[in-house]
This record gives structure tokens, sequence and C-alpha cells, in this order.
């Protein structure tokens, strides 16, 4: 037993050995794999290493680690799309047995051997084992992974002519090739690799934004994890890093793996630029088509994800179990009614929604107590309802006038907000909730092309600010529950802005849009923008800016009626600058 992974020479050829001796060898079993875990989550992880000896040496190894609820599971598991016991399959069973009962020594309540492949000898070697330390076994399905078997020689012949034949297919390459020359490479050096993830990390954290999820890569412990793995495997020659490339620019990702007759599509992206051409679909045909080519291959392995594309080159698959073991009969059978509950739930999804909402209003209610307390959420929920039923919301309007002072501005600059930048901020700052929800709604505007995002930054080009832009006309304001119309032409409103904490206290708020208001009014656009009248910091900052009281916005609420109580100007402008709500 270790609390660690000996850097050891002997152990590292012994252990790859076993991965390469399984039932199918896969470079998640592999000694580099589980280091590259063990670095890069260095002080999450309580590790426990359980190593088999018999007398020809080292006959088999469980990588475990204790999560904060207690159970253990594979060390592997939030990384690897296969986790296994690896042992020999004469002596599975023997192995499997010796670590249950090394947990049950060790009083482990429940263990968690997820992604656990069912084709696996482990499979009924567990149900053995854990009839005999006295475990309870729940198992069910977890996820099925496509595959692509590449077959004898006239199968791979047609499967590459099948790929090639797709009409969709072609026309994306058509397309591609008018905008540059299509080359398909390959990075196996880790000093080629390592130069190319952070553009890969940013056009990845950007694609998820687009959807409304969260990144892998924007936690720093995963992009540390592939930089280890990367740094391992390539010392023997396992990784594939594979770009789709379109003229100078990478059009597509793949961090993949050449390891045991397996090509492994693990972890693609691709570039915004290009996404209405499928550049991720062009790249796995490419790599289809080349593992067609290449005799020391069997299978193009897709991994874990129901995504459609998969479905269109699959002609095969691996399912994968999710396995629980219990010391406590109690806890079993909740495990079971559990399980059961969620199948019948998502046999209707109007009751899978419900369930899911009401888990989440439970997770927050519970967040409020523990932060505010009892006090504090029932005062929240007071206001609340106070607010519904009567409240007096008023927006202050401003506009900026030409030749205004405004505040200095050198070393730094505006620019276009796109899916790079927004992906390099993410990565920046993305692990605050608030600023996540703020880059998850500009990706999908950039997407949409609702409003035009703009981003301040510094001489040495790090975000500081963002903001974004859009027509007066049509404008819907939130937090008036309220759309302009006919209020003014020409006029654009600058709003959703942006400093992150650790930026704020140096400006930039009033900076940007000064910048942003003066591009305007170079081009005949008049620059608006409205803040709350109770935040009176946000009322000077504007007026810092070059920006002055026009009008107000307002709406009153009584009980269940609404009435607009608009502050228009009176000077003759007024006539010019009338507003109807919808």
């Amino acid at each position: 037993m270790f609390d660690h992974i000996p850097d050891d020479p002997d152990l590292r050829r012994a252990w790859n050995a076993l991965a390469l001796g399984m039932e199918h060898a896969e470079v998640f079993f592999t000694y580099e794999w589980s280091v590259a875990v063990e670095r890069a989550y260095k002080g999450r992880l309580t590790l426990l290493l359980v190593l088999g000896y018999d007398d020809a040496g080292l006959a088999g190894v469980a990588a475990l680690t204790r999560k904060r609820t207690g159970e253990l599971v594979f060390l592997t598991a939030d990384t690897a799309d296969y986790c296994d016991f690896l042992c020999a399959s004469s002596l599975r069973r023997q192995f499997v047995f010796a670590v249950l009962s090394e947990l049950k020594a060790r009083k482990v309540g429940t263990a968690v051997f997820t992604n656990l492949p069912a084709d696996s000898h482990s499979v009924s070697a567990l149900w053995e084992a854990g009839s005999r330390t006295g475990y309870c076994l729940h198992m069910r399905g977890a996820y099925v992974c496509a595959q692509v078997r590449l077959g004898s020689g006239e199968e791979r012949y047609s499967l590459k002519q099948s790929v090639l034949a797709k009409k969709r297919l072609r026309k994306n390459f058509r397309e591609l090739a008018s905008r540059g020359t299509v080359l398909l490479e390959h990075e196996t050096e880790w000093s080629d690799i390592r130069s190319l993830l952070p553009q890969f990390a940013r056009a990845h954290i950007a694609r998820f934004l687009e959807t409304g999820k969260k990144s892998s890569l924007i936690c720093p412990e995963r992009r540390a994890f592939l930089e280890e793995l990367g740094d391992e495997l390539s010392r023997s020659g396992w990784i594939v890093f594979s770009r789709l490339v379109v003229g100078k620019v990478t059009a597509a990702w793949n961090y993949g793996f050449r390891f045991a007759g397996s090509w492994f599509w693990y972890q693609p992206t691709m570039n915004d630029c290009y996404r209405d051409l499928s550049p991720g679909h062009c790249l796995l045909a490419k790599i289809v088509e080349q593992a067609c080519d290449s005799h020391d291959l069997d299978v193009v392995d897709l991994g874990l994800g129901a995504e459609g594309y998969k479905e269109r080159f699959a002609n095969s698959s691996r399912r994968t179990l999710y396995c629980e073991v219990n010391g406590s009969r109690i806890r079993h059978w909740r495990t079971i009614a559990r399980y059961r509950a969620a199948t019948i739930a998502r046999a209707s999804p109007s009751l899978e929604t419900w369930i899911r909402m009401m888990i989440s209003t439970l997770g927050k209610v519970r967040e409020m107590l523990a932060t505010e307390g009892i006090w504090g959420m029932l005062r929240r929920a007071g206001q609340r309802v106070r607010r519904l039923l009567f409240s007096h919301d008023k927006l202050l309007v401003f506009e900026w006038r030409a030749g205004a002072r405004t505040p200095d501005t050198s070393g730094i600059r505006l620019v276009p907000l796109d899916s790079d930048a927004l992906g390099a901020a993410a990565l920046q700052y993305g692990n605050d909730p608030v600023r996540l929800r703020f880059f998850m709604r500009s990706a999908q505007r950039l997407r949409s092309g609702d409003g035009q995002g703009f981003v301040l930054m510094t001489a040495d080009g790090t975000p500081v600010h963002f903001c974004w832009a859009k027509e007066c006309e049509g404008f819907y304001v939130k937090e008036l529950d309220r759309t302009l119309r006919g209020l003014c032409e020409n006029t654009v409103i600058i709003f959703d802005c942006l400093t992150p904490e650790a930026a704020r206290g140096h400006g930039y708020f009033q900076q940007a849009i000064s910048l942003l208001a003066r591009q305007l009014n170079s081009q005949g656009v008049a620059a608006w923008i409205f803040r709350c009248e109770a935040d009176l910091t946000e009322f000077r900052d504007s007026e810092k800016s070059g920006f002055h009281h026009k009008f107000t916005l307002g709406r009153r609420r009584i009980l269940f009626f609404k009435r607009i109580s608009d502050s228009l100007p009176t000077v003759k402008s007024h006539q010019e600058h009338k507003l109807s709500a919808v």
C-alpha cells in the first residue's frame, strides 16, 4: 500500500507491461496517466495505491483515491474514458478479492468504480469478491463509447471510400480549400505540443461557452493535467496532437493518443470562425481515412459522449459500467432506489425537468442558509415579495457629448471581442460564477450576432474590461421588462459592462465606455448608457467618462398593475424622442 506513486523506472515498466497485457489495452491504464493525475491534482487527492505481487514480480495494480464525500474511486475516474483493475486475466479474481479485502480491513464503507468496461474480466471478479467480502454490489450501465472498427484489408478500403463519399463532407472540404490549403498535421513532440496548447484551450473554452456550459479547461488543474500527460506520453510516442490547418489558421484540434492498435479521439475542439463548415467533423474524417491506411491500427475509439457526429462514423461500440460497492445494506438499497427513481423520471421529460429544477432550488436554498442564515434568507425573501407587489424602478440614461473631457486612455486599446479573446478571458477569470455567466452570455451573443462586444486591453494584452453595444431601437431593458421603440434613430446603447475584480480600481470602466463612445460618435452614431439610480458610484463614473444625464426611464408597480413613469427631456428634442414600450 502506498499514499503516492513511487518514481521508480522498474515500477513504470512493470505497470505498463500489465496495461499492455489487459484483454483490451488502453492508454488510460498506463503508469504515465496515473502519474499525470497525481501531479496535476496534488493537494486535492488522498491516494491509495494497491500493488499485488507474486513470484514473477508485480501482478496487479489498483490506483484509488478518496473523494470529499468519503467513497473510494479509481484515481483516473475523472480523466479516463476507461478504468480497470490491472492484472492478468488468470489472476483477476484473486487480485480484485485482495483489493476488496484490504478495503474491508480499512473499514471503507463505499467504493465506486466508474467507466469499468463491460467486457472486462473485472466485472465477474467484482461480483464474486463482493459476496465473499460482505460488500453489497450495485452495477448499472454508464456510457456507450462509439468506435470505428477498421477490419480487414477489403473492409478498410470500403470504410475509407464510404467516409470520402459523404456529400456534405466533400462540400465542406471544398469550401475550406477555397479559404486556403487544407493540411492534416500531427504533433508528437512535447515541445511542439506545449506551444499549441494555449490556443487549443482558448478555443475549447469558447466553444463550451456558446452552449452555456463550463469547459473542463477553465480549471487550472485540468490544464496542468494535459501538460503533465503530454510530457509523459510523448516520451513513449503515445500522444498525437492533431490539427486541421486551413492556410495558416487551425480550424480544428484533437488531443488524442495512438496506443496498442487504437487511435483515440479524446478531447477535440474547433475554431469558431469555421463552425459552419464542421471542421471537427472534417478532422475526424481525415483521421479515420489515415487510420485505414495504417496497418498497426485496429480501431478509432471515439470515447465517451453521445454526440451525433460520432454516429455518422461508428460501426461498433463499447459499453462501460458504473459499479458501487457498499458495506451497509441500507446505503445499498438507497442507491438502488435512487437509480430506479431516476430511471422513472427520465421516462418523462417534464417530470425530469421538474425534479432537476427542484434539486437546483434546494441547492441554492442550502447555499443561502450557509452564507446568510435563516434570518438573512427570510429578509431577502421579504424584500423580493415587496418588490414584486410594490416597486418604483428607475434607470438614468446618459449620452456622450462630443468634445467632452475624457479620462486618460494612453497605454490601452479597445478591440472587438471575438471567440479567441473570450476564451482567453474565461481562461483567466472564469472561475468565478458571476463572471462565467457573463462570458456565456457573451459567447451566445457572438454566435447569434445580437450586438457587438468589445474588450479593453492593456499594453501587455491583458483583458481588463468588457462591454457590449447594440442599437437602441428594439433594445430590451431587462430591469424594466420593456422593449424600447421609437426612442431615437442612429443611437447605440452600451450595456452589460464587466470589470473583473482583479482589474478594479484603475478606472477601466470609464476608459472603456469613453473610447467606445468616441468611436461610435466618429461613425455618426450617438452613444447612450443607462445606470441604476441607486448606484451613485456608477452615476459618477458615467459623468467622468464624458456622459451626461439625458432623461430617466421608469416603471411603477402596484400589486399586479404596471405603469410607465418616464422623465423625457423637455427641450426641443423631446418631440424627436417619443418612447413606446412593448
